[in-house]
């Protein structure tokens, strides 16, 4: 057996039993090792010391306790293995950085979840970048077996919530069935599903992890999960535009910067229950080892007309994109239609909370004689010199943005021209997943 397996095998007993009295000599006996072993090869593998380690998961267990319930400070001492409330106060103070009474109120969330061996991944990041998503973590998850329910829903939003809550009460009633409740993770994904007599639908699929045979057959589909390398950050599970800029921080602002690139497997999302209620969600981003970085060139432009719809305000994406949709659908003038030219995004880059913000969605044009769209605002890209960087569709493109930004600083023989105003033109192929492999040309204008 390989030092991971018995430190693993470790980590698994201790989880099993963190609400009773621990002895290391039981633990090293489970891990097939030796106490001394123990000690040297548990610090080695996973950084923490043996009895750190259970402490901080133990303190981590009544963090969730102090935010999630009314049980008393008392007695979740008790039940972390402290003989007094003074002892446990002063543990979690340690290690949590505040009192048990503090944290309850506070809007903090102390997490220390279990270690799985299994899924680390060794990379290597520019100190800058791991300073400035420290949330953010690069893992492997290993390929496993689901058991699959899909959710279908006339409307997107909350609908993943949703989901959750009828597989809950379909777990629930198999764990009163069996008189057993087993320790399950269930995650979650977006499906596109075909419209309905002119309606549309929306699709989520829940899987869950770890359910083994006790799950009845035909309540839920048995799948295979491929796995992969996933970019791994936790968010509060409300409200939905949580969740929405959780995912936004990690494609727009943290794959851009690292070392990695999208990967080619499946988003997913884990929901952290206490009490059958989501309280907190991971976001599984796929990612793949990055083989080179996208380059930034000057290059020169002649003028191009631009057709758009532009939104203001806190919801200005919302909007403008809405606007171009509904002009897309409207009437029948097939222009509408056509690939006239490319489809374009800017937005007020670096100006988001104030009240001048906007986004624009648009058509791009070469040449000074286009004809007008009829529904669209009018104006043009003027000519010069740009700095390009042909990239895939990082989100918002923040990061992009910021890279070549600093690039344009560093550099030195360019500064921004103020007067013109940058854009993003995107380039999808015949065939392509539009998410995916969508390739974007992103222009900055310098002198």
């Amino acid at each position: 057996m390989s030092y991971v397996e018995s430190v693993q095998r470790a980590i698994d007993y201790i989880e099993e039993r963190l609400d009773e009295e621990l002895d290391l000599s039981l633990i090293a006996e489970e891990a097939f090792i030796s106490v001394a072993q123990l000690y040297r090869v548990f610090y080695a593998l996973t950084g923490h010391p043996v009895k750190d380690y259970i402490r901080k998961r133990r303190m981590s267990v009544a963090a969730n306790h102090l935010r999630n319930s009314k049980r008393t400070v008392e007695e979740l001492a008790w039940e972390s293995g402290f003989e007094s409330y003074h002892s446990f106060a002063k543990m979690f103070k340690k290690i949590v950085g505040l009192t048990p009474a503090v944290y309850r109120k506070a809007d903090i969330f102390f997490s220390f979840e279990p270690i799985r061996l299994h899924e680390q991944v060794a990379y290597k990041e520019y100190k800058e970048q791991s300073e400035l998503f420290p949330d953010v973590r690069v893992i492997r998850f290993m390929p496993d077996k689901m058991y699959v329910y899909l959710h279908i829903s006339r409307q997107q939003a909350g609908m993943e919530h949703e989901a959750f809550r009828i597989v809950s009460e379909k777990l629930g009633a198999l764990e009163t069935a069996r008189n057993f409740k087993p320790k399950l993770r269930i995650f979650g994904c977006n499906v596109d599903l075909p419209e309905e007599d002119g309606e549309p639908r929306f699709g989520y699929r829940v899987l869950i992890a770890d359910g083994e045979e006790w799950i009845v057959e035909g309540t839920f589909t048995e799948e295979s999960f491929v796995g992969g390398l996933y970019a791994v950050r936790k968010i509060v599970a409300s409200p939905p535009e949580t969740v929405q800029d959780g995912w936004n921080r990690l494609l727009s602002e943290w794959l851009p910067k690292s070392t990695f690139e999208i990967g080619t497997h499946q988003y997913i999302e884990e929901f952290i229950a206490y009490n059958g209620k989501v309280t907190r969600m991971k976001l599984y981003l796929p990612v793949q080892r990055k083989i080179h970085n996208e380059p930034i060139v000057v290059v020169e432009l002649s003028e191009i007309q631009a057709f758009f719809c532009r939104g203001y305000g806190a919801k200005a994406q919302a909007v403008a994109e809405k606007r171009l949709i509904d002009w897309y659908k409207s009437g029948s003038d097939e222009s509408r239609q056509a690939n006239l030219g490319k489809y374009y995004m800017t937005f007020h880059y670096g100006n988001q909370d104030s009240e001048q913000y906007w986004w624009e969605n648009g058509i791009l044009i070469g040449g000074t004689d286009a004809p007008d769209l009829e529904g669209l605002e009018k104006k043009c890209f003027g000519y010069g010199s740009y700095a390009c960087c042909v990239s895939k569709t990082y989100g918002s493109l923040t990061g992009v943005l910021d890279k070549m930004l600093r690039w344009i600083a560093t550099y030195g023989n360019y500064r921004l021209d103020e007067e013109r105003q940058w854009f993003a033109e995107y380039h999808p192929f015949d065939g392509m997943n539009v998410e995916r492999d969508t390739l974007v040309k992103i222009y900055i204008p310098v002198i």
